[in-house]
């Protein structure tokens, strides 16, 4: 299966602290660039998974809605799955209507209960989670399956165990803990010690809840970069090799050059040990 990521904006409603992401321009994707990765891929293989990511994706969800009726017409004989990854602020009632029907999976990023706003306030510095757990309550409501995904860093490391019972409470079957990678020199002061962190882990393993972190992975096989299956494309078409890694080396632009999906060979996060290199310090070795 191939694995399209579409960083369909880079507007957001957030200012998380920790973002690497380029939200300077407030520019959307266009329909051309969404379809034009999508039939790259599709020449490749018949098996799909498309991952809308942002800025905050729900703001350009009018894209999102043409994507997947465009696939569901031309590629009606594929094997096709979406995804939304989402701050959950801005869902509706009618929103999660649409994203049950159209059968799009959705994770709400949210760091923690009483860290959150810290991390992930709005970009007038108010509090954005109970906003966050109304979009949860929605999506719970309408029966839209959704997964959590939290950034750990050294700020909220010491509530995880607490966050994931409250999550098991509220009803959420699965977990992702996406462990902070540094883009900026200030933001190797909120990384967490892996050590603290493995531990926390360990202790979650008999908690009645699917925790991604831990899974055991085939040996160099971490994410679909070693086998050349990811294509991450911005809201401009330029293709990198993951949504951390914009813009770092840039491999083309899907509207006008001929892209090849790289083969990565790493056994832990490729885009961890780039940075990693990158800025010198001995950070991620976890």
């Amino acid at each position: 299966m191939k694995y399209l990521i579409l960083k369909v904006t880079n507007r957001c409603n957030l200012k998380c602290i920790y973002c690497y992401a380029n939200n300077k321009n407030n520019k959307d994707m266009d329909f051309k660039t969404a379809k034009n990765a999508i039939n790259y891929l599709t020449n490749l293989d018949n098996q799909l998974k498309i991952q809308f990511t942002g800025g905050e994706p729900l703001l350009n969800f009018n894209l999102i809605e043409k994507v997947v009726e465009y696939c569901n017409n031309k590629y009606n004989d594929f094997k096709i799955e979406y995804a939304i990854q989402t701050n959950g602020t801005l869902i509706t009632e009618e929103m999660a209507e649409k994203i049950k029907e159209l059968n799009i999976k959705v994770g709400v990023s949210i760091d923690g209960l009483e860290i959150n706003d810290i991390l992930r306030p709005y970009k007038d510095g108010k509090s954005s989670t109970l906003d966050t757990l109304r979009g949860m309550y929605i999506l719970k409501s309408y029966n839209v399956p959704f997964g959590i995904t939290t950034v750990v860093t050294n700020k909220n490391l010491p509530y995880l165990e607490d966050f994931v019972k409250y999550l098991i409470a509220f009803g959420v079957k699965s977990i992702s803990f996406d462990v902070l990678k540094v883009t900026k020199k200030e933001h190797l002061k909120l990384m967490p010690n892996f050590e603290e962190f493995n531990n926390i882990l360990n202790k979650l393993k008999s908690y009645p809840i699917y925790i991604k972190n831990l899974q055991k992975r085939d040996k160099n096989k971490y994410c679909y970069l070693n086998s050349g299956d990811l294509l991450f494309v911005n809201e401009y078409g330029d293709v990198y090799l993951c949504p951390t890694l914009e813009g770092f080396k840039c491999l083309g632009n899907i509207n006008k050059d001929n892209i090849e999906l790289p083969k990565v060979k790493s056994n832990q996060c490729f885009a961890r040990e780039f940075l990693m290199k990158l800025f010198g310090e001995s950070y991620g070795r976890g």
